[in-house]
């Protein structure tokens, strides 16, 4: 039987961030999750964050305290835990996904939607969102 978890949190950035900041976040959690065997993807958008991290249990639920304790984040909240069979986001140990153009209204509707009500459809829908940025995004994948 498999150990491996995927978690996905929303949280809120305590202020802006900018372009240079994000990378510096990147850098960092790139290489924690490369030592510890921990794959994903992270949504930077309209001030909140969107993350799916995956890996063996122990290792995401310390990797998700560490977030928590975070001072660039508020409001950090586990949408969903659960196991998995495989991780859907192999190739990367943090993607980084970023949405084009201003404001989009349909994904900012659907952030909302998925704080306050994450059903177990829309927790689906978040994963399959975040799969499908990393897949496309043209940053190349970080190893």
């Amino acid at each position: 039987m498999s150990s491996l978890q995927c978690l996905l949190y929303m949280s809120q950035a305590t202020r802006a961030m900018s372009p240079a900041e994000i990378d510096r976040l990147l850098q960092g959690a790139r290489e924690r999750n490369r030592l510890r065997g921990i794959t994903g993807a992270l949504l930077y958008y309209d001030g909140r964050f969107v993350q799916v991290l995956e890996g063996e249990a122990a290792a995401v639920e310390q990797c998700f305290a560490l977030i928590q304790t975070d001072p660039r984040h508020e409001q950090v909240t586990a949408l969903h835990r659960g196991p998995i069979e495989a991780a859907g986001f192999p190739e990367w140990s943090m993607r980084y996904v970023s949405l084009d153009g201003p404001g989009d209204r349909a994904v900012a509707a659907f952030l909302d939607q998925l704080q306050r009500q994450p059903t177990p459809e829309r927790v689906k829908q978040a994963i399959t969102l975040l799969h499908r940025l990393a897949s496309t995004a043209t940053e190349p994948p970080a190893r």
